[in-house]
């Protein structure tokens, strides 16, 4: 019986992988890579240059980056991301927040944003995509200290559960500074659903769901009608609000064409209109519309079920967990996936602000797949690590039963010994 389960529990060990998630991963990557192509492939997107794959070789070289990435997170021992580690990434995270708003950069595309780092030896990155590896990974590492120290699970309106929650608002008003309200909402958002789903009292919740609601409307109001929000800003929410009459509406409006023209079925794998000069940058945050026209809506929705598996996959694995900190890592890497598809999807449809935030694993940008590749590395040693508590604890439960089966035997046959000694007498 020993050996038995010892095999289970080494099995389980090296059982890096859900087979389910990796294979909807690179699904996603594959859809990418051949999107780009037929974005980028073209003459008339390269200006007459005649190197019509340079893209299409950045976006599956940044692929197979991701995957060795995802491997080594995958494989990584998991007391790397708990204890003095833990404290490092906590650290490391809020490093970044800070110094991205003061030595970033912006690009020609972008070049009111400051959100790109350039560190001497290394490509130029952006740094909201390693912070959001940081972030998934100390949150939950916070919420457990407080855990072990007691004092996290009071019934109490105004107790230890606001530490998390002002770092998630302190991480998110870090990152709109850069400015860069895409990815803060992504934050706030995955932040909010881990502390929600920590285990705090229903009460707590309510006020925190009714101070939010409150906060969104106010700082709606007082952003858009009473305080002068920087250029950049002002000039996104503008041109949401009326994309058909204001200069920079052109790139929603060329959206909003490109699902219009590909309706159900689109149009055919590279017979976009809209990706020959007339959309700007279709490959990176607006590549859905390109999809859309291309290959349909129904494409889309595919893409948007692929996003929802593996979310959904992500949650069952943490309501397997015997921890919180590896349950609430596998809730904020679902987390992820769904808040910034939100976004992505929502900039593109028109239902919130265009925010230059990509479509994981499918838009063009190295630094961006290598992170979410990073996250579901994470993910799958997350799993590892729960699958052995599980294992183990079957053991356990197994080795009871087994003792206390023996013990009513034993019971039994004394008790049937002392009749045969009283009959016999």
């Amino acid at each position: 019986m020993k050996l038995s389960e010892d095999l289970k529990t080494r099995r389980v060990k090296y059982e890096f992988f859900d087979g389910f998630v990796l294979a909807m991963v690179l699904i996603l990557s594959a859809i990418g890579v051949l999107m780009v192509f037929s974005i980028t492939g073209t003459t008339i997107f390269n200006n007459e240059s005649e190197d019509n794959l340079s893209y299409m070789l950045h976006s599956a070289t940044g692929v197979v980056l991701g995957v060795i990435t995802m491997a080594a997170f995958a494989i990584a021992p998991n007391k790397l991301f708990r204890g003095k580690w833990g404290l490092l990434i906590l650290l490391g995270t809020v490093v970044i927040f800070i110094i991205t708003p003061i030595f970033g950069q912006g690009t020609r595309a972008s070049p009111y944003a400051y959100r790109w780092l350039a560190i001497p030896g290394l490509p130029v990155f952006q740094a909201v995509d390693l912070a959001r590896i940081g972030f998934t990974l100390s949150l939950p590492l916070m919420i457990q200290w407080l855990v072990d120290t007691g004092l996290y699970y009071s019934k109490k309106i105004w107790s230890a559960y606001w530490i998390p929650i002002f770092y998630v608002l302190l991480c998110a008003g870090l990152i709109i500074l850069q400015p860069d309200l895409g990815s803060a909402i992504v934050i706030f958002i995955t932040g909010m659903v881990i502390v929600f789903s920590s285990g705090i009292h229903v009460k707590q919740i309510i006020f925190l769901s009714s101070i939010a609601a409150i906060a969104v409307v106010v700082v709606s109001v007082i952003g858009i009608y009473a305080i002068d929000l920087q250029y950049y800003q002002m000039q996104r929410i503008n041109a949401w609000r009326d994309p058909f009459n204001h200069p920079r509406g052109h790139q929603s409006v060329m959206g909003f064409m490109s699902i219009a023209l590909g309706s159900w079925t689109g149009l055919g794998l590279g017979e976009s209109k809209q990706a020959l000069g007339f959309a700007i940058e279709p490959h990176t945050d607006l590549i859905v519309t390109i999809l859309s026209e291309e290959l349909g809506l129904i494409a889309v929705f595919i893409v948007m079920l692929l996003y929802f598996f593996i979310a959904f996959k992500c949650f069952t694995t943490a309501f397997k967990a015997r921890d919180v900190f590896s349950a609430l890592v596998c809730i904020g890497v679902g987390s992820f996936f769904l808040a910034q598809t939100f976004v992505n999807l929502g900039g593109a449809s028109g239902f919130i602000p265009l925010s230059g935030v990509t479509l994981p694993l499918i838009s063009y940008g190295m630094t961006s797949k290598i992170s979410t590749f990073a996250l579901i590395g994470i993910y799958f040693n997350m799993r590892r690590h729960i699958l052995i508590d599980v294992e183990k604890s079957k053991a356990r439960r197994e080795k009871k039963k087994e003792g206390i089966e023996e013990n009513n035997i034993l019971k039994f046959l004394s008790q049937l010994e002392g009749r045969n000694q009283r009959s016999d007498s």
